[in-house]
């Protein structure tokens, strides 16, 4: 029985964007920078495999890709964070003011690496943009006679992999423990001697290394290039924006709305109503705009306190998390 390719693609899109949302609404919930620069961490992340296997005209093995990107989008986070954010936050910038900062760095780093990858095709002789890095994993597998897309299931353990660290991580260790009491209190969590400066630190390093897996999982499967972050950072804030950009668990689930939309709702209008498919931008943008109108996120421009208002058998541990990354 062969499985509806729209299914496919919504736990497929469901994965991506999990792993490039969820690290932004760490990143806010902890630091309070709505981080406009979050796409350049996915575009490197999907860049680095293609840098090295172009580069070195090599089959990279996915298990040093995956490690490349993580800690090429952790360095990058972390730089951002020391010389852009971190002056800022010491001088008790804004929310809006570290916000436009977020817009400068992305449009000076995004052009860095454009210029990055002109510089490396002339002297390489080889296309780095709209192409896929070399990754020594099949196209598909035979398992007990049914073909298996192999890089689809590569996806799916990414992303259950990298999440449940991540949960594990934020609830069971003490790291974790000090992230989570700087999301929730940052004057009271030094006061009990947590360093503010050395969490946040640790906060970008991972939202930049898990955006870039992101990246990485994207460039697998499609062309990069030096606007692939741009490309899909609209359902990147849509998903973080449903999630409150406080609830990682709740995140998920927007990631899950979002990719439902594009993939099955965006059919079924196509389908009996005639909606073009490349209207799919167009409804993650109406969520996120009827979800802003609605329930704005939590300090996001000076939005209202973002509350959910589920029955209290339903989704308890939903409404814990409020409070908590």
């Amino acid at each position: 029985m062969e499985i509806p390719r729209e299914l496919v693609n919504t736990i497929w899109y469901m994965c991506l964007y999990s792993l490039m949302a969820t690290p932004l609404t760490l990143s806010y919930r902890t630091s309070r920078v709505l981080n406009f620069a979050h796409g350049i961490y996915i575009t490197v992340g999907a860049y680095v495999p293609v840098l090295i296997s172009r580069g070195l005209n090599i089959s990279l093995s996915p298990v040093i890709a995956i490690l490349a990107s993580f800690s090429v989008g952790a360095i990058l986070a972390m730089v951002s964070h020391l010389l852009v954010f971190s002056p800022l936050i010491r001088r008790r910038a804004t929310p809006v003011t570290l916000m436009i900062a977020s817009m400068g760095l992305w449009i000076f780093t995004k052009y860095a690496l454009y210029a990055i990858i002109s510089v490396l095709q002339k002297a390489w002789m080889t296309p780095l943009t709209y192409t896929n890095p070399n990754i020594d994993v099949p196209y598909s597998i035979l398992f007990m006679g049914v073909d298996i897309n192999a890089r689809f299931i590569l996806t799916i353990l990414l992303a259950a992999l990298v999440l449940t660290s991540l949960a594990l991580f934020l609830t069971k260790t003490k790291t974790g423990m000090a992230i989570r009491a700087i999301a929730d209190n940052p004057e009271l969590a030094q006061l009990t001697g947590i360093s503010r400066e050395k969490t946040l630190l640790i906060t970008w390093a991972i939202s930049g290394g898990i955006a870039a897996l992101g990246g990485f999982a994207w460039s697998i499967f499609a062309y990069v290039s030096p606007e692939t972050g741009d490309n899909l950072i609209l359902q990147v804030f849509a998903c973080s924006v449903i999630g409150g950009l406080i609830s990682l668990p709740i995140t998920l689930i927007g990631a899950a709305i979002i990719s439902s939309t594009e993939n099955l709702l965006i059919v079924f209008l196509n389908r009996y109503f005639g909606v073009e498919l490349s209207f799919r931008p167009f409804l993650s943008f109406l969520i996120l705009l009827l979800t802003i109108l609605i329930r704005p996120p939590a300090g996001a421009g000076g939005g209202l306190p973002y509350r959910y208002r589920f029955p209290r058998h339903i989704f308890r541990f939903l409404r814990r998390g409020e409070g908590n990354v």
